[in-house]
């Protein structure tokens, strides 16, 4: 009997077998809201690095340690955020997190000198790195099996709907605002939605079993997301492999060994390419010659082309391998990344701008999305962090070639040619990544009820009415 078959008296089987209802839209769209802070936040330095060097007469260069240690706290932040949200708890992370980079950005808006600017970035990016992989895992367990990847590849369109918003934002507002007002926005911005994700998100039910929280907290919080339902007979069920909760280094064992390597192979290419065109780009078209707000405006579509992309393969995810989406659209962005540095004095280069951030920007929400597919609850948060993580690192080394980039005048079109290696190496990480999820992606999780000893997990379920 497959978990879909199965009568829906567990935790699992009622979010398998229940229609995805108010609660859970509002817990959806709260975290859909927290991602789209994140990449306002995470993208709005870049867009807003040429008027901070013109106000204080810095060098181009100057700003790259300024974006670095954003990405590095976002890195540092996914790993603990991650880490802890798997043993503390998905809200009281992902509260505390939100806090602190909604304040943190806030308070970077009145930095004084760069020094100081570049401290409250960092603190920014922990926090913004923290919030990411508890946004994914509450996704992830506020839905069934089949729903999952479409709906954590739609969570993480968020992320790009932001990072396109701040273009256009910087080119409206920056000059109301200033850079100062804009980051005093994106610090604002998500301490109003802090309030909503503190009233409105219960703690996974999920999470909790597996924590082995007191039952009657369980039901309580089932009784939140499912009103309609009588929730006090439910067996209390939780079929994690041993290994996925005893061993500290469960992401790198044999079972997740080779299939964790490739994600991240795939997410370090993926977000080197992206954020290094993404963030470079407004510098060189106004070095070229258009003011901010030209170069802010073309610069956005690229951000745009992701979002266009993202929400075609979060359509895709739910039919297709995920692994085999993201291999071909990377095979493709090879092609156009190559097309950026070629066709920039085009008439229609908005239009390649587009493209690239479609091929190349929009397949990133979808490995993303393997974390929550492919690790047990147990693993799900951490390993998304330590997903992220890798490719934040990756954004990191992005940034520090755009400083090696501005010194050494590369020509546009030899540094975009040079930028289709990684791509092609993520590419060819994703399809061998595709036998290792199989056909069906949305499978059941491999702590689901349907994961039996006889599929592999090693592991016997509770009997009636017991938490593990």
């Amino acid at each position: 009997m497959t978990y879909h078959d199965r009568p829906a008296h567990t935790v699992h089987g009622i979010f398998n077998h229940t229609p995805f209802g108010a609660r859970q839209w509002t817990v959806f769209l709260i975290c859909f809201a927290v991602t789209t802070m994140e990449g306002f936040d995470t993208t709005i330095t870049g867009f807003i690095a040429p008027a901070i060097t013109q106000q204080w007469q810095l060098p181009g260069v100057a700003l790259a340690p300024l974006i670095g240690v954003g990405l590095a706290g976002i890195l540092i932040g996914s790993i603990v955020g991650g880490t802890l949200a798997d043993r503390l708890g998905r809200k009281v992370v992902g509260a505390i997190a939100i806090a602190c980079f909604g304040v943190a950005s806030v308070a970077s808006s009145d930095a004084q000198a760069l020094s100081q600017l570049i401290a409250w970035r960092f603190v920014t990016g922990v926090g913004v790195g923290a919030a990411m992989p508890v946004m994914s895992a509450l996704v992830a367990e506020y839905c069934s099996d089949r729903a999952r990847s479409v709906m954590l590849a739609t969570t993480f369109c968020g992320f790009l709907f932001g990072a396109a918003s701040a273009g256009f934002a910087t080119a409206w507002l920056i000059g109301v605002l200033g850079w100062r007002g804009m980051l005093a926005l994106s610090g604002a911005l998500p301490l109003v939605v802090l309030v909503a994700f503190v009233w409105r998100v219960p703690e996974s039910p999920l999470h909790m079993l597996v924590r082995k929280k007191p039952r009657s907290v369980i039901e309580q919080a089932m009784a939140k997301i499912f009103p309609a339902l009588d929730c006090s007979n439910l067996e209390y069920v939780e079929d994690v492999p041993a290994a996925a909760t005893s061993s500290r280094f469960a992401l790198l064992g044999r079972e997740y060994r080779l299939g964790t390597l490739l994600t991240w192979g795939a997410e370090f290419c993926g977000y080197l390419v992206f954020f290094l065109i993404g963030s470079w780009l407004p510098t060189h078209l106004k070095q070229g010659g258009l003011s901010i707000h030209a170069a802010s405006q073309l610069s956005s579509m690229f951000q745009f082309g992701a979002l266009g992309g993202a929400v075609l393969f979060a359509w895709m995810v739910r039919r297709f391998n995920v692994a085999a989406v993201v291999g071909s659209a990377f095979g493709i962005g090879v092609l156009l990344v190559i097309a950026l540095g070629l066709l920039e004095t085009a008439a229609w280069y908005a239009g390649v701008v587009f493209l690239a951030g479609f091929a190349i920007g929009g397949p990133l929400i979808c490995i993303n999305t393997i974390p929550g597919v492919f690790y047990p609850t147990a693993l799900r948060a951490s390993g998304g962090g330590w997903t992220l993580a890798i490719g934040r690192l990756g954004s990191i080394v992005g940034s520090a070639l755009i400083g090696l980039i501005v010194t050494s005048s590369w020509p546009f079109p030899v540094v975009c040619m040079f930028l289709g290696v990684p791509l092609l190496i993520g590419s060819l990480s994703m399809f061998w990544m595709r036998p290792i999820l199989g056909d069906n992606t949305y499978r059941a999780a491999p702590d689901s009820p349907g994961h039996t000893a006889s599929e592999g997990s090693g592991h016997r379920p509770a009997t009636n009415g017991s938490l593990h």
